[in-house]
């Protein structure tokens, strides 16, 4: 049956503004010429001023499309049928240092809708939700202060504590490295927190800390709780759930060579959970740039005040992964994964997409007493002259799946993906332009719980991400 579709279109009254930002940046090779040949020129040097001298500002243009969709009502569950288009990204401005300290920085976030069906599930990884409206926030504004290597930031900022480790093709696969970070590249967006945090590196930079607290996050959702117009919330109105009063976490990622590297973390989010992480990484070096690599990471979560995520109930559960990546060809990198979880309860990932080995396209978080076989193998192309051109696929099969807290079982679940790449490798203007096309189906069959059987799910993306410095 046919559906008509109410499609929304338009551009924001930020629409000025980052056409003239876009102006800036057209310009910028122009510019720089024109510097290159007043530098030849004899000049009377000014004082030095680091505040202003080495302060930087850009733009990061982003366009994405997202469509997910199931092939039917089989189960009595209802169709899904979530897609939209935006177009935007992100004007940032970072200054320099006041006495090789105190620095400050702000982002403006906007995404405006290209294509919004409004009788559809919301696309909530591209636009506003519920209304499939345009996003315009100041998503980053705060104070920096920085000891030698070590950093103290107040105020909305994203979080990144990624680390990776050097000539790894897939290390990026933990995603955000931590429990705290982006919570999904794949969106026109990241989320902001409001938090205290502090990071740095110790022991000439094989050891980093990593914490904070944090008392608000951002996200797209509307704020159903409060009424707040750029949507910083608590912790747990960002989850649909009753406001909480924040959290803290911190951890340690420890690289002793360029081969090894160990992480763990804790994090104690208010009436909501309580989760630890450790994982340990090795690479075996062979001719050139191929190895072998072995990871293993490790989960516990637990019950926390109010328990707001499992209504109340307290609960207990843990999930371990082992994962492995084989570069034997300079063009093919296979790679692989297994894990298991406790059959209490689901591995929670609040606010981030989180350091899963087997993160899938379609399906991300390991439900309660879930074993999962992930493989899959990247082809880059660029050993054939296509250099920036990577093609990825993958396989996942998942079973033994239950509801929580030991609950009736879930259909298990096959999940077949690709992911074509592309990175501009040279420089100018498009250095580090960043093109993805995604196409992921998937298959739930059996189970006894309410509603299972059969469904069939298909998911495409298509995003484009180009970094501007405008000074």
């Amino acid at each position: 049956m046919m559906h008509k579709k109410t499609i929304k279109t338009g551009l924001g009254g930020t629409g000025a503004m980052a056409l003239c930002m876009l102006g800036l940046a057209a310009v910028a090779n122009p510019a720089q010429a024109q510097q290159t040949d007043v530098a030849l020129q004899p000049l009377v040097a000014g004082p030095s001023n680091p505040f202003v001298d080495n302060a930087k500002a850009g733009y990061v243009f982003r366009t994405a499309y997202f469509d997910r969709r199931t092939g039917g009502d089989d189960r009595g569950a209802g169709p899904y049928d979530a897609n939209a288009m935006g177009i935007g990204g992100w004007i940032y401005g970072r200054t320099g240092e006041i006495g090789n300290i105190l620095s400050f920085g702000a982002t403006y976030n906007f995404t405006w809708a290209l294509y919004s069906p409004d009788d559809v599930t919301n696309a909530s990884y591209i636009l506003r939700y519920p209304g499939q409206s345009s996003v315009n926030v100041l998503g980053e504004l705060f104070v920096k202060a920085r000891f030698d290597n070590n950093a103290l930031v107040l105020g909305r900022q994203e979080i990144n504590n990624s680390w990776y480790m050097q000539d790894v093709v897939r290390f990026y696969n933990t995603i955000d490295q931590s429990m705290i970070g982006r919570n999904d590249i794949r969106g026109m967006q990241p989320i902001h927190f409001s938090a205290v945090t502090a990071k740095g590196q110790l022991l000439d930079d094989t050891l980093r800390y990593y914490g904070g607290y944090l008392w608000g996050v951002r996200g797209n959702a509307e704020n159903t709780l409060s009424d707040n117009e750029n949507r910083f919330n608590s912790l747990g109105e960002f989850n649909g759930l009753a406001e909480t009063d924040g959290g803290a976490y911190g951890g340690v990622q420890y690289k002793p060579t360029k081969n090894s590297m160990l992480e763990g973390s804790y994090y104690d989010f208010q009436d909501l959970l309580n989760m630890a992480y450790l994982s340990g990484d090795y690479v075996y070096r062979l001719e050139g740039k191929n190895y072998l690599r072995f990871g293993a990471q490790y989960f516990w979560q637990g019950g926390n005040g109010q328990n707001l995520m499992t209504g109340g109930k307290d609960f207990s559960t843990s999930a371990w992964a082992l994962y492995g990546e084989f570069k034997l060809l300079p063009h093919v990198v296979p790679y692989m994964s297994y894990g298991e979880t406790d059959k209490e309860q689901q591995i929670r990932s609040p606010f981030a997409i989180g350091p899963h080995y087997a993160t899938q396209r379609i399906k991300a978080m390991p439900v309660a007493g879930e074993k999962t076989m992930f493989i899959g193998t990247i082809f880059d192309f660029g050993t054939f002259g296509a250099k920036g051109l990577t093609f990825d696929v993958a396989y996942a099969h998942r079973i033994d799946r239950r509801s929580d807290f030991n609950g009736p079982r879930l259909p298990d679940w096959s999940e077949f993906s690709t992911d074509l790449v592309y990175v501009h490798p040279g420089d100018g203007f498009f250095k580090n332009m960043r093109t993805r096309l995604r196409w992921a189906t998937a298959k739930e069959d059996g189970g006894t719980a309410s509603l299972a059987g059969e469904r069939n799910w298909q998911d495409i993306r298509f995003d484009v991400s180009l970094p501007i410095s405008f000074f």
